[in-house]
């Protein structure tokens, strides 16, 4: 069964996190969260608090074959002071496991030096925060790029969610949870 982990910062923007989780746990996808700070609450960018799984601290975040970064400002902020989830988007890059951004969250991998090879979208008003640190930066709503998918923002979730499911297992059923859900 194929494993993906969400790494909750808070300001995380819900539905580019909601939208993608779904999917993918109805696509049979084993997903778990992790928040990056000291307690499993993790509130949201419009103060909805969810609890997370486990402490990113306190798991082997390489063990996952998909890292998923929601964006929101305050989120992408958040992660982008963490020393420990720079460390662990290098090695799970280095180790060859898929690494999935949207909204501002690319900034994150942007800064982490693992876009250096890649096309990338993101959301319009961080641009300039990615698009030095890519190899083509992208004005569509999903970029797969060898392991690294990127996405522009909320309205893009579900959509971007249907890629992850795609990348993970396949097409085939990725269309198929789509058709479920009457999207």
């Amino acid at each position: 069964m194929k494993t993906a982990l969400f790494l909750l910062a808070t300001g995380f923007e819900e539905l580019e996190f909601v939208a993608p989780y779904d999917i993918l746990h109805r696509g049979g996808i084993k997903v778990q969260t992790a928040s990056i700070s000291d307690k499993k609450e993790v509130t949201s960018s419009h103060n909805i608090t969810v609890v997370a799984d486990s402490l990113l601290s306190q798991i082997e975040a390489v063990l996952f074959d998909m890292l998923v970064l929601p964006g929101g400002g305050p989120g992408t902020e958040n992660l982008l002071k963490s020393d420990l989830v720079k460390k662990l988007l290098i090695k799970s890059y280095e180790e060859g496991n898929k690494i999935a951004a949207i909204c501002a969250a690319p900034k994150v991998l942007a800064s982490a030096g693992i876009l250096t090879d890649h096309e990338a979208t993101s959301f319009p008003a961080v641009r300039a925060d990615v698009e030095p640190f890519c190899k083509k930066y992208l004005d569509v709503p999903v970029v797969v790029s060898g392991e690294i998918i990127t996405s522009r923002g909320a309205g893009t979730a579900a959509e971007f969610g249907f890629c992850l499911l795609s990348v993970l297992e396949n097409l085939e059923l990725a269309e198929e949870v789509k058709g479920k859900m009457k999207f």
